[in-house]
């Protein structure tokens, strides 16, 4: 992850669970509260085709956060 951009009207529930929890565990997932923005970085040079990254919030597969990116050579 590169950048995190936390709204100060967000920002008491990200401070409630941010020791130790909001950036743990796989480098492939990445816990976002509302009102964040994260950017992420990804090495994809060994790594050709077509990916999908999604939310795991089903309604938002509608709002573009679950989309097909092609990485090509």
């Amino acid at each position: 992850m590169l950048e995190r951009q936390i709204s100060d009207a967000n920002r008491a529930a990200w401070e409630s669970v941010s020791e130790g929890f909001v950036d743990e565990g796989w480098k492939d997932t990445v816990l976002v509260m509302p009102g964040e923005t994260v950017r992420v970085i990804r090495r994809s040079a060994d790594f050709t085709g077509l990916f999908i990254y999604h939310c795991h919030n089903l309604e938002h597969e509608d709002m573009g956060m679950m989309r097909n990116f092609e990485v090509v050579a």
